[in-house]
């Protein structure tokens, strides 16, 4: 990050990895997935389709870096089975999820979702939109932040994740 900036702004690339931390009742424990509404039954009611975004497709620290900023109350968990397969979860405020099953030399997945928003095409469009962006990694994004009420940032507001310049916001689906 560099200096603040006049107008109380400041701004700068990412130089690697980053996450951000977790709300304190999220720090010592992960919600069981079978607490998900609808899940204890897996899949339930969840709709049912195949896609060919593998779960190993979203699970570079660059893949859900991105997910993470552009859909920001999204949550993942995996689930390890055998031989190598797991079951990605996608959680969203206790209101919806998705899941979808790596299996080694599937070129399709299940994918199964629940609850009003359709969390795994949320993170296919994610990934449809980071390859349409030319597959960046950290050194592109760069964050833009500054004190409420001041600065040149949306109203309520504090801080923006941009891609290869400020002026170059990127995209976040608000629910």
């Amino acid at each position: 990050m560099t200096t603040p900036m006049p107008g109380g702004v400041a701004m700068g690339p990412f130089v690697a990895s980053s996450a951000f931390m977790r709300p304190r009742d999220q720090r010592d424990r992960f919600p069981a997935t079978r607490t998900f509404p609808g899940a204890a039954d897996w899949p339930g009611e969840g709709e049912r389709r195949t896609t060919r975004l593998s779960p190993d497709d979203v699970g570079d620290w660059h893949h859900m870096f991105t997910l993470g900023v552009r859909v920001p109350d999204l949550f993942c968990r995996v689930e390890w089975g055998k031989e190598g397969a797991y079951r990605l979860w996608l959680e969203m405020s206790g209101r919806s999820w998705a899941t979808a099953d790596q299996e080694k030399g599937r070129t399709e997945y299940e994918v199964v979702e629940s609850g009003p928003r359709r969390l795994w095409a949320e993170a296919e469009a994610v990934m449809t939109w980071w390859r349409e962006q030319g597959e960046p990694r950290f050194d592109r994004y760069g964050l833009t932040v500054a004190l409420r009420g001041w600065g040149r940032l949306p109203a309520g507001s504090r801080g923006r994740v941009w891609l290869d310049h400020p002026d170059n916001p990127v995209p976040v689906r608000v629910p």
